[in-house]
C-alpha cells in the first residue's frame, strides 16, 4: 500500500509535483478551480494513486471530505502564502498532520511558517538557484537540502583546473569541506591523500558566503586567493601593526580576503580600542582574539585556529648572529610554524610589478602558482627572477634543473594566459635579488622552514624576507 500525501493547489506547479509523486503516492488534490484538473496527465478514473477535491483548503468542512486520517503529510502550492498558512495551520490543529511544506512566495511570510512549525520552500530561492546553475556552467547548488542557504554545491573540474591532481590536503579547506567526489558511475569517500582528476563532480559543503568562489577555484583554477589557505588575513599584534594597516586594506579590496584578525596577548582595552578605530576609518572589516600566553608558539597557535589566508608581520632587521645560522630572527621563528602565505608588509603597494623569485632548488610550484593568481587579481605584471650560479658552483646538471623548472613556471602562466617577463641574474642569489627588489613592490618565493644557515652557505629565504627593498610574500614549504 502507497503512503498517502494531501497536496493543497494544483496550479502548474502542484500539478506537475502530482505528476511526480503519483508513481509512488497516493495522492489527494485539492484546488477551488476545478478547471486545474484539465493539467494534470489523465482522469482520476484512470489514476487510481490520485484523488480530487474540488474546494478550498482553508475550509474545515473540505478538509474533513479528503479523509486526511493517516496521511504522511500535507503539500501548499496554492499561489497564497496566506492561503497556504491557513491550510497546514488547520491540518495539524484538526488532523494532528505535523509533516507539512509550503512553497513559500514572499520572504516576509518566512517567520510565520517556522513559528507555526511549518518547513518552507522559497520560490524565489529555487529559481535563482536553478538560474545560477545554467549560469555558471558546471555548478549546482542544491536549493532545499541542509539549510537551504546555497551551503552545498556540486561543481564539476575542468581539465585545465589548477586543482587536477592535487591532494585534498593540499587545498588546506576551512570553512568548508568536500563532501564526496563523482567519478563517472563511481562514489568516492574522500580522504587527505584522495586526489582531484579532471571530469570529477565534486561536492563541497561549508559557509555560503566563500561557496561560490570555492567552487569556482576547484572547477576552473580561477584565481580566488587566498581562499584556498583561509579568507582572512591575520596578524599578530605588535607596536607597528598601525605601519600594516594600508597594505592589509589593498590586499582586502584587492583580493578574496575578508578581514584583519589581530591576535594579541596583555595588550590594554585603549591601544586595540585605537587599532580598532583606525580600521573602521580605513574600511577595514576588523577582530581580535586574545591568548594568555605571550611566547611565539602560543601566538602562532593562536592565529593557525584562525581561518588564516594570509599571516601578516611587519619587516625586521636581520642580526648578524641569525644571518650566520647562530639563533633565529622573530619573524624566520614564525614562518617555521605556519603553512599559510606569509606577508612582510613593507608599503610597496598597489603592487604594479611582482617578481618570482627562483634563485634555487628544490623550488615548490605552490609558490608559482600563487603568483600567478595574486597578479590576475591585482592586474599587475609577473616577473620570474631567475639566478643562475656560476657551472663551477652549482655544477651543470643543477643548473639544467632550473632550466627545466623556469620551463614548468612558464608553462603554467601559459594555461592562464598570464605574460612572464623573464629576468635571467648571474652570480650570488642573494646579492642580485635583492639588487633587483629596489625595481618590483612585491617579491613571492617558497621558504624552507627550518633551515639551517651557515656563513659558507647563507640561506636565501631568510636574507630576502629580512632586507628585500620591497614587500616579501613567502610561501612556506
Amino acid at each position: 500500500m502507497k503512503p498517502r500525501i494531501l497536496l493543497a493547489g494544483l496550479g502548474e506547479t502542484g500539478s506537475e509535483l502530482a505528476r511526480r509523486l503519483v508513481l509512488n503516492w497516493d495522492v489527494i488534490g485539492v484546488d477551488p478551480d476545478e478547471t486545474t484538473f484539465a493539467l494534470l496527465p489523465g482522469r482520476e478514473s484512470e489514476c487510481e494513486a490520485l484523488v480530487l477535491h474540488k474546494g478550498d483548503a482553508t475550509s474545515a468542512l473540505v478538509l474533513r471530505k479528503t479523509d486526511p486520517e493517516g496521511v504522511h503529510g500535507v503539500v501548499a502550492c496554492t499561489g497564497s502564502d496566506e492561503t497556504n498558512y491557513e491550510t497546514l495551520r488547520l491540518a495539524k490543529e484538526l488532523f494532528g498532520i505535523k509533516n507539512r511544506v509550503a512553497l513559500m512566495y514572499t520572504l516576509d511570510w518566512r517567520e510565520r511558517y517556522e513559528q507555526e512549525g511549518i518547513e518552507v520552500v522559497s520560490q524565489d530561492y529555487a529559481c535563482a538557484a536553478v538560474l545560477e546553475s545554467r549560469v555558471a556552467q558546471g555548478q549546482k547548488v542544491a536549493a532545499d537540502i541542509g539549510l537551504g542557504e546555497g551551503e552545498i554545491m556540486e561543481v564539476e573540474v575542468l581539465p585545465n583546473s589548477s586543482v587536477v591532481g592535487t591532494p585534498l590536503m593540499d587545498l588546506r579547506p576551512k570553512r568548508w569541506i568536500v563532501g564526496a567526489i563523482y567519478r563517472g558511475k563511481q562514489i568516492i569517500i574522500p580522504h587527505g591523500d584522495t586526489v582531484i582528476q579532471k571530469g570529477d563532480r565534486v561536492l563541497i559543503i561549508g559557509d555560503p558566503d566563500i561557496l561560490p568562489s570555492i567552487a569556482t577555484l576547484i572547477r576552473t583554477g580561477e584565481s580566488e586567493f587566498p581562499l584556498q589557505h583561509g579568507s582572512h588575513i591575520v596578524g599578530l599584534y605588535d607596536r607597528r601593526i598601525d605601519d600594516l594597516l594600508g597594505e592589509v586594506g589593498y590586499l582586502i579590496e584587492s583580493t578574496r580576503a575578508d578581514r584583519l584578525e589581530v591576535v594579541a596577548c596583555n595588550v590594554d582595552e585603549p591601544a586595540l580600542r585605537s587599532l580598532s578605530l583606525q580600521c573602521e576609518a580605513a574600511s577595514i572589516p576588523f577582530e581580535y582574539s586574545c591568548t594568555a600566553m605571550s611566547s611565539i608558539p602560543s601566538l602562532v597557535h593562536e592565529a593557525r585556529s584562525r581561518d588564516v589566508g594570509i599571516l601578516v608581520l611587519p619587516p625586521e632587521k636581520l642580526s648578524l648572529l641569525a644571518s650566520l645560522g647562530l639563533g633565529r630572527s622573530r619573524t624566520a621563528r614564525i614562518i617555521d610554524l605556519v603553512s599559510s602565505p606569509v606577508l612582510v608588509a613593507r608599503k610597496t603597494f598597489p603592487y604594479r610589478k611582482v617578481l618570482l623569485v627562483l634563485a634555487e632548488l628544490p623550488f615548490n610550484t605552490a609558490a608559482a602558482q600563487m603568483a600567478i593568481d595574486l597578479v590576475r587579481m591585482v592586474d599587475a605584471e609577473l616577473h620570474l627572477g631567475v639566478v643562475h650560479q656560476p657551472e663551477l658552483v652549482v655544477g651543470a646538471e643543477l643548473r639544467e634543473e632550473m632550466e627545466q623548472k623556469e620551463h614548468e613556471i612558464l608553462n603554467l602562466a601559459g594555461m592562464y594566459h598570464v605574460k612572464v617577463h623573464k629576468r635571467v641574474l648571474e652570480g650570488n642569489p642573494i646579492r642580485e635579488i635583492l639588487k633587483a627588489s629596489g625595481e618590483y613592490d612585491l617579491l613571492v618565493m617558497p621558504y624552507r622552514r627550518n633551515r639551517k644557515a651557515f656563513l659558507t652557505r647563507p640561506d636565501v629565504g631568510l636574507n630576502l624576507v629580512h632586507k628585500a627593498s620591497c614587500s616579501v610574500m613567502a610561501i612556506p614549504v
